[in-house]
């Protein structure tokens, strides 16, 4: 029949455009998956450099942490025989400051003149005494007394930047008649009850909270590491597990193909 005979051609030319059809799509796939394991590998390098930058920034940053407390710790040490000295007059020193500093001394203080104060060297503002027991002695005997001339400890500026993190603290326990002190940057508080120590503000404003008394809560400052682990949260996601072997390729293939072949009509 020749109708049967045109059909059965056309059913061949079909069969063999959607078999080309088929090959060029296998082939575009193929390629498409050699690009993908291309990127692959090297968004994969990119991700071993990255995980090893963070390795080695970690530690450089945990090397830091390190010299900066070591370094504060001999800028304090240094700084231990110092006295900073304010409200002094202007152009009062004259020409030599440890002479008007160890006369002022002896005036204000009440010394006695043959006592010897041992100041090493003196700037406006700070004096550096030879002995720390001499030192102690002097800024004993001047918070003793009422002067005009204030004396301090000569602290670092760590020290004193944690110092001013206790100022809303300080308040609310003049407020409440509560004696407190602090040493250096650390702060004892004599309650009623008992005494405490507190190494940080946001320990005390804490703890002074739990115990009844009104002051604003301060959060606890993040520590280095703390940022550290915040900022490097990168993980390696690694290759396309299913498409890395051509064996699973042509399984995944022919599981897509077997969709779109016809299936014979139902015996009812």
């Amino acid at each position: 029949d020749a109708s049967l005979q045109k059909i059965l051609y056309e059913l061949r030319d079909f069969r063999w455009d959607n078999k080309e059809q088929i090959t060029d799509i296998k082939l575009e796939l193929s390629n498409v998956n050699k690009r993908l394991d291309k990127a692959e590998g090297r968004t994969e390098e990119v991700e071993t450099r990255v995980l090893r930058t963070e390795t080695v920034i970690k530690k450089l940053l945990q090397r830091q942490v390190t010299l900066e407390t070591k370094l504060t710790d001999q800028e304090g040490r240094l700084r231990r025989e110092n006295i900073r000295i304010y409200g002094i007059p202007e152009e009062s020193e004259g020409c030599c400051m440890v002479t008007f500093l160890e006369n002022l001394r002896r005036g204000e203080l009440d010394l006695p003149k043959d006592m010897e104060l041992g100041i090493e060297r003196a700037h406006r503002g700070v004096a550096k005494f030879l002995s720390y027991k001499m030192k102690e002695e002097v800024l004993g005997k001047a918070w003793q007394m009422k002067q005009t001339i204030l004396c301090y400890h000569d602290n670092t500026p760590t020290v004193l930047k944690k110092r001013m993190e206790y100022s809303e603290v300080k308040k609310v326990l003049k407020s409440q008649k509560i004696k407190f002190q602090t040493f250096p940057a650390r702060l004892q508080v004599f309650y009623e009850d008992s005494t405490c120590l507190y190494h940080s503000a946001a320990e005390a404003t804490k703890d002074m909270v739990e115990g009844g008394l009104k002051v604003q809560v301060i959060p606890p400052a993040p520590t280095l590491e703390e940022e550290i682990e915040r900022l490097f949260t990168w993980q390696k996601a690694g290759r396309r597990g299913g498409l890395r072997k051509d064996q699973s390729s042509k399984q995944q293939y022919k599981e897509k193909l077997q969709s779109f072949r016809r299936r014979p009509p139902s015996k009812d």
